[in-house]
């Protein structure tokens, strides 16, 4: 199974009115960091239409880089005006105007608005063209076009103080990114697979990179070869979860 995933917009795109540190298009970027190896954690082969934060793709290249692939998330937050709102913050999907993928876009609504929790109903939506003849928005009318089933998820309203609020967190991202892969992989049929980490250049997770480096330095952790980046750990997730813990628990002090 093969997922592309598009961050909407580019980096520093549509800042907040409740907090200008909030940047649409970079926290969809970040998002898709931590959507991208949950992803791939259950087996499927992911691709993004954006691999650094300044690139900023056309809807037309977003759409038509899905081709071969099952599936596209177009990942957004939603606004609105241009002003602060502290009343609107329901979650709203986008699917296809063929109905494809239905299930999974109520399933993806109803998940991302209970791991937020919003308070209004999630809602998952088609919406039509003026013509009425096709998808009005170009990223999912251009994945259908490659035979894709294209999806937009808006993930609450940065207009929203409290949603703006969450989603600054990575640690709310990283829970957002849990919960979507386990609703893509249980309706895929896909089973999770522990993540290895197999040198040290591998672990790039803010969470389990520092807590490698200081094992490494005072000898607690002593790698199967290699130096520097290279460093042979050949170490599961669940075994760096543990040194994470322990470490914070003080028992390498």
């Amino acid at each position: 199974m093969k997922i592309c995933i598009d961050a909407g917009h580019s980096i520093g795109y549509n800042p907040s009115p409740a907090d200008p540190t909030y940047r649409e298009g970079t926290r969809m970027f970040d998002l898709q960091g931590f959507l991208k190896p949950a992803l791939e954690r259950y087996g499927f082969e992911v691709i993004c239409t954006r691999s650094r934060v300044e690139d900023n793709p056309s809807l037309y290249t977003r759409g038509t880089m899905a081709k071969g692939c099952d599936l596209l998330l177009s990942l957004h937050s939603n606004a609105v005006s241009n002003e602060r709102n502290d009343t609107v913050d329901y979650v709203r999907v986008y699917y296809p105007v063929s109905r494809r993928g239905q299930a999974l876009a109520k399933a993806l609504s109803e998940t991302i608005a209970s791991t937020m929790s919003t308070v209004q109903q999630p809602q998952f939506v088609v919406r039509w063209n003026s013509a009425g003849n096709a998808d009005y928005y170009g990223v999912i009318r251009y994945a259908c076009a490659v035979g894709v089933c294209g999806m937009i998820l808006e993930h609450s309203f940065h207009t929203h103080p409290r949603a703006t609020e969450w989603l600054l967190s990575d640690d709310n991202l990283r829970r957002l990114a849990e919960a979507e892969a386990a609703v893509v992989a249980q309706y895929y049929g896909m089973e999770e697979s522990e993540m290895r980490y197999e040198r040290l250049g591998d672990v790039k997770n803010d969470a389990y990179r520092p807590t490698v480096e200081k094992l490494l330095k005072l000898g607690f952790l002593r790698g199967k070869g290699g130096s520097g980046e290279d460093t042979v750990l050949d170490l599961g997730e669940d075994a760096l979860r543990l040194l994470v813990i322990l470490d914070r628990a003080g028992v390498f002090d």
